[in-house]
């Protein structure tokens, strides 16, 4: 089941009748789960997850350095020669941990390779994390990334103006933190942001956003990405799930009041029936409650 907010993009598009929901089982796991964080709600939606994926679709191109650091890692997903939009995804982790793959898991390569299976060319890069590197370390991260796409995607059969800019959970908040630092020339054509936080002075405080963003209160204010977001003229795509903590489906509901009173209401899918991994992990399933606005978004 899906609800949306203000889809006045997602209205337009015929393929909404394809929605296919995940199977009553994998419904029944996943509620089960519910807001159940850390490694336990990551293993436990993966394990209920993994059989729906199909076969790989590619072979990636793996651990192009797009920087010095060890994690200035991406991987391409590409089907082909063309001129195919690039959905550049960035992944989670609590600003503290995650890569873009891990062996024997099939996230986040399925999103890669739906993305390869889709028509579009996957790249799924991974970061500099906290305590090591703060705020604002991954907003560079970021640039060098787009910038390595921008350059090199063309031989992959992408192309460069059609970029689309994903992340998800401390992924999306790195993400908006990109965007609002590059307002004015983000270098990307589009941008989807899931569970991100993108008011971390409102968000409740834990150590792993202090490890990122710091603890002093003035400077929180300052690193809130939401009024760069409000001075976007890219679209914008928001998405949340409602098994997720409370605090991840304030941060997008606080940025989508935000943008609408700047008069810029974005799509907002609100995902019933999914928790903060499950809305990712299910891509490439038949669950295509999220993969239909990315198309559309990509394909505009």
């Amino acid at each position: 089941m899906l609800r949306f907010i203000l889809p006045a993009l997602l209205l337009a598009m015929p393929a909404l009748a394809q929605i296919t929901a995940l199977p009553p089982e994998t419904q029944a796991a996943i509620r089960a789960i519910g807001p159940t964080m850390g490694a336990e709600g990551v293993t436990r939606t993966a394990e209920a997850l993994a059989a729906l994926q199909p076969p790989p679709a590619v072979e990636p191109l793996r651990d192009q350095r797009y920087g010095p650091d060890p994690r200035h890692r991406l991987d391409v997903f590409s089907p082909g020669p063309g001129a195919r939009p690039v959905l550049v995804f960035v992944h989670g982790g609590g600003f503290v941990g995650g890569d873009k793959t891990r062996p024997g898991a099939f996230y986040y390569d399925n999103i890669g390779q739906w993305a390869a299976r889709s028509g579009l060319v996957g790249v799924n890069i991974t970061y500099r994390l906290a305590p090591q590197h703060s705020y604002p370390a991954v907003v560079q991260d970021i640039a060098a990334a787009i910038a390595w796409v921008r350059a090199n995607i063309a031989a992959h059969g992408g192309d460069p103006a059609r970029i689309v800019l994903m992340g998800q959970s401390a992924g999306a908040a790195h993400v908006g933190d990109y965007l609002a630092a590059h307002a004015a020339a983000p270098g990307v054509a589009s941008a989807v942001l899931v569970s991100g936080v993108h008011d971390v002075a409102s968000y409740p405080a834990s150590p792993t956003t202090r490890a990122y963003y710091g603890d002093d209160p003035i400077k929180l204010a300052q690193r809130s990405a939401i009024p760069g977001l409000t001075r976007l003229t890219i679209p914008l795509f928001l998405a949340s799930a409602d098994l997720e903590p409370r605090p991840f489906q304030d941060q997008v509901a606080r940025l989508n009041a935000a943008l609408c009173l700047a008069g810029r209401c974005p799509p907002y899918l609100h995902m019933a029936g999914h928790n903060h991994f499950s809305t990712v992990f299910a891509i490439g399933t038949a669950d295509h409650e999220l993969t239909i606005p990315i198309l559309a978004l990509a394909n505009r």
